[in-house]
C-alpha cells in the first residue's frame, strides 16, 4: 500500500520572531507525498529536480524513530505547489506531507499536533526555520487562523475563517532563511506583542500591519500593496520573511483584482 500525505500552504498574520508568538492562515496550495518501501532509495521532487532532498529524508529518518522501527529503503514523491523560500510555508507543508506519508503506509496512528511538532524539529534540524514554525506548520495542516507560542511549542488558537481569495504576488528573487536579519525583527518584540490580543478578531488588519513592519526591514517597496487596497483588496502585506506578498480580497474578487497588480502571481483561496 502506498502511504499518501497532503498538507497544503499557509500566508503569516503575524511573523513569530519578533516575540515568539505568530500566526497564519491557510491557503489552498496542495503539497502532496506517497511513500512506499522499495529496494532501494529513491526521492522525486516533482518539478524541483535542484533541491536538496536533506529535509525530506530527515523527516523519513524521524518518522521511522517516532515508529521505533530500523530504517528501510524507500521510494518517496513529493508533489509540492507552493513555491520556495518566498514565505509560504513551503518547508513546513513538505514535512507536514511526508511524515503523514510515513505513518499512513505502516497504518501509525498520530495525533496531528504530535506529527507537526515532528515536522517543526526536522525543519530546525536541517536550518529551514528560524523559530520552529509552529504556527506555519499548524497553518498548513489545520487551515484556518492559527496563533502559536513558538518559545512553548504551543497552539493557542485554531478556528475557522471566511472563504476570501488570495492573491500571492510572486517576485523574481527569493530570501534564504540563512539571509533573514533576525535581529532586526527582534527588535519589534514590544510593537509585534500590542499585537498579539487583536489577532483573533481583527486578523487581516493584523496581517497587514505585519507587512508594513516586514517592509521597512527588507527595504522592498508597498507599490504592489498599495495598488491591492485601491483595487479593493481587504488585506496585503508581505508573508513570513518575504518577498512574497498575500493580497486577501472578498470571494470572487481576486482575478479581478490581480490584473491591477502587475505582478506574477497565484490565485487562491483561504481554507
Amino acid at each position: 500500500m502506498t502511504g499518501r500525505g497532503i498538507s497544503h500552504g499557509a500566508i503569516s498574520v503575524m511573523n513569530a520572531i519578533p516575540c515568539g508568538i505568530g500566526s497564519t492562515i491557510g491557503v489552498d496550495i496542495k503539497t502532496e507525498a506517497k511513500f512506499e518501501p522499495a529496494g532501494s532509495t529513491h526521492i522525486e521532487l516533482v518539478d524541483r529536480p535542484t533541491l536538496s532532498t536533506d529535509l525530506v529524508r530527515t523527516c523519513v529518518r524521524r518518522a521511522f524513530e517516532a515508529m521505533k522501527m530500523a530504517p528501510e529503503e524507500y521510494d518517496l514523491v513529493v508533489e509540492c505547489g507552493v513555491p520556495p523560500s518566498m514565505g509560504l510555508k513551503s518547508s513546513s507543508t513538505v514535512c507536514n506531507a511526508v511524515l503523514s506519508a510515513v505513518f499512513d503506509h505502516y497504518g501509525a496512528r498520530k495525533d496531528p499536533l504530535d506529527i507537526i511538532r515532528l515536522g517543526t524539529e526536522c525543519a530546525k534540524e536541517c536550518g529551514v526555520t528560524i523559530t520552529g514554525a509552529l504556527d506555519d506548520a499548524c497553518g498548513c495542516y489545520f487551515g484556518g487562523l492559527v496563533v502559536t507560542d513558538n518559545s512553548k511549542n504551543e497552539l493557542i488558537l485554531s478556528k475557522d475563517v471566511p472563504g476570501y481569495d488570495v492573491i500571492i504576488c510572486l517576485p523574481k528573487r527569493s530570501i534564504l532563511k540563512s539571509k533573514v536579519p533576525v535581529e532586526r525583527y527582534r527588535e519589534l518584540r514590544s510593537e509585534y506583542e500590542a499585537l498579539v490580543p487583536k489577532i483573533e478578531d481583527e486578523y487581516l488588519d493584523v496581517l497587514t500591519k505585519n507587512g508594513k513592519f516586514i517592509e521597512a526591514i527588507i527595504g522592498k517597496d508597498n507599490d504592489i500593496v498599495e495598488r491591492a487596497f485601491s483595487a479593493g483588496a481587504i488585506a496585503a502585506g508581505i508573508t513570513g520573511t518575504g518577498p512574497a506578498i498575500a493580497v486577501v480580497t472578498e470571494k470572487g474578487a481576486g482575478e479581478e483584482i490581480s490584473e491591477e497588480l502587475g505582478c506574477s502571481c497565484i490565485i487562491t483561496r483561504t481554507r
